[in-house]
């Protein structure tokens, strides 16, 4: 009786492991082939955006989402400090946060894809966008 259990146990044991090395397998043929690539860029495009400080901001903390995410918290430690972001998500919005008062200072609508040029002008933000 104990060889019965045992064999099946193991009878078991073999075959959940054949089960999942077959799984793996056919998960890492799958994510290697064309289709796989063809399938994940119809169902998750990217939408890639940069952020650019001026020149001014270096004294000022800013924070900056992306929708919903914190993409930047600070000061621009540089001249050229660029902000670089993919995201998933439709319809985009950058916000741009006061540090020192909470106050959301601007929001801008993005599209596709896009570099946002922010310039400080005498407390208010002024941007461009190139598409």
């Amino acid at each position: 009786m104990k060889f019965l259990f045992g064999s099946v146990f193991f009878f078991f044991i073999i075959v959940i492991v054949i089960g999942l090395f077959s799984y793996f397998t056919l998960q890492h043929h799958w994510h290697g082939s064309d289709d796989a690539k063809k399938v994940a860029a119809v169902v998750r495009p990217q939408y890639d955006y940069s952020v650019a400080f001026d020149t001014d901001f270096k004294d000022k903390a800013y924070r900056l989402y992306l929708n919903d995410s914190l993409i930047y918290a600070g000061r621009p430690v540089e001249v050229d400090t660029v902000v670089r972001v993919k995201r998933i998500a439709e319809n985009n919005s950058l916000l741009i946060v006061d540090d020192a008062t909470d106050i959301i200072v601007s929001i801008i609508e993005l599209g596709r894809r896009g570099e946002v040029q922010l310039k400080y002008n005498g407390g208010a933000i002024s941007s461009r966008v190139k598409e």
